[in-house]
């Protein structure tokens, strides 16, 4: 059976708002889509089937979208990797998604390539301490 599906890695170290998660996400799908062979039986299923299957999957920090952009280059899976200007909340420069053409995700390799990936769950980001120098001090002493 065959499963045409689109592949996208967004960046969760970025901690971005989830306005820009959405728009990095929609900027690699777009790359993807027109990356895509659109010639081919895969796509054709893909677009006409108008479900247009996206599986989001994560990218633990740059380095780590670094590695995933190496090992599926290495297998030949056609990518976009979307670097961000920076005009609004991230610097400039940050890898913030990669998109993958539209392929068979029930292709044994397929398969095996993207089964190693976690899906993307967003998760809150670190917790800022705002307590003062002296409650911090008094915090500490209270806990001796």
């Amino acid at each position: 059976m065959i499963d045409p599906c689109m592949y996208l890695f967004v960046n969760r170290g970025l901690w971005m708002s989830p306005g820009k998660i959405a728009a990095q996400a929609a900027h690699a799908a777009v790359e993807a889509y027109r990356i895509s062979d659109q010639e081919s039986n895969i796509f054709r299923l893909w677009y006409r089937g108008g479900h247009y299957k996206k599986i989001v999957l994560l990218g633990r920090d740059e380095n780590h979208m670094r590695n995933i952009e190496a090992y599926l280059t290495a297998r030949d899976i056609p990518l976009v990797t979307i670097i961000d200007e920076g005009h609004t909340e991230i610097a400039p420069l940050s890898i913030t998604a990669i998109g993958c053409a539209v392929l068979d995700k029930a292709h044994a390799n397929n398969a095996a390539i993207f089964s190693t990936f976690e899906l993307y769950k967003d998760e809150p980001p670190p917790k800022k301490d705002n307590r003062s120098p002296w409650q911090k001090f008094k915090d500490f002493l209270s806990e001796s």
